[in-house]
C-alpha cells in the first residue's frame, strides 16, 4: 500500500530581482533560492521519484536583463514555520540582487498569474509618442509579428485584448498593465513593436496572482 505523502506547508514569497541579478536566467534564480533556503536552515519539501527536487514554484520568468520588484515563488516546507521567521531567515542568505519582501501562507503550491505592471524606459522617445499611445488604445486590434521559436516563422498576433492600461508618464517612461494569462500574454517586446519604439530599461513592478483554493 502506498504511503500518504507527508504534509507540506506552502508560503508565497515576494522578492525583488535587481542590479546584476537581472541577468540571471530562471534556472539561475531557482538555484539561488535553493541555496538560500538551505543556508537559512529551512526544511524544504522535495518531489518524489528517482531524482527528488525542491518544491519551488515560480511565477512567470523575466526576460534576461529585466528587473522585477515583486516577483513571486511558492516555497513548500515539511514543517510549519511562521512566515515572519521564514522571511527573517532568508533575508541574510539571499544572493546579491535578490531581496526578500512579503511572505505569507497559502493553501496550495500551484497558483496562476493574471496581469503584470511595468515601468518602461524609452531609448529615444518620439515626438508623437502621446499620439501613438492614443491610437493604440483606440484600435480594436493591434497585430504584431511574434518570433516564438527560432526554427519557426514569425506569426501575427493581436495583442489588444491583453493590454489593459498604457500611460505616458514623465521622464520618457510608459506605465503598462499587460496580460499574463495563457493565450493572451503580452510582453514589453510586443508593446515596443506595436509602438515602433525601443526600451532601454524594463522594470516589472507587480505580478497579480490568482491563488487556487
Amino acid at each position: 500500500m502506498d504511503q500518504e505523502p507527508p504534509a507540506e506547508h506552502h508560503y508565497l514569497l515576494r522578492y525583488a530581482k535587481t542590479g546584476d541579478a537581472r541577468y540571471l536566467s530562471l534556472h539561475d534564480v531557482r538555484r539561488a533560492w535553493e541555496r538560500a533556503t538551505r543556508r537559512a536552515g529551512l526544511p524544504l519539501a522535495y518531489s518524489r521519484g528517482f531524482r527528488p527536487k525542491p518544491r519551488l514554484t515560480f511565477g512567470p520568468p523575466l526576460a534576461v536583463g529585466t528587473e522585477g520588484l515583486r516577483e513571486c515563488v511558492v516555497l513548500s516546507l515539511r514543517e510549519d514555520v511562521p512566515p515572519d521567521s521564514v522571511r527573517e531567515r532568508l533575508a541574510s542568505t539571499t544572493a546579491d540582487g535578490l531581496a526578500v519582501g512579503e511572505v505569507r501562507r497559502v493553501a496550495r503550491r500551484k497558483f496562476g498569474t493574471a496581469w503584470a505592471t511595468y515601468d518602461l524606459h524609452l531609448e529615444d522617445a518620439p515626438e508623437d509618442l502621446a499620439e501613438r499611445v492614443e491610437r493604440l488604445l483606440a484600435a480594436p486590434a493591434v497585430v504584431v509579428q511574434r518570433d516564438d521559436r527560432k526554427d519557426r516563422p514569425a506569426r501575427p498576433r493581436d495583442i489588444r485584448p491583453g493590454l489593459m492600461e498604457l500611460t505616458l508618464v514623465p521622464d520618457s517612461r510608459l506605465h503598462a498593465r499587460l496580460s499574463l494569462r495563457d493565450g493572451s500574454i503580452v510582453t514589453p517586446r510586443d508593446l515596443a513593436s506595436a509602438l515602433g519604439v525601443a526600451f532601454r530599461a524594463v522594470v516589472r513592478t507587480e505580478i497579480e496572482t490568482e491563488l487556487r483554493e
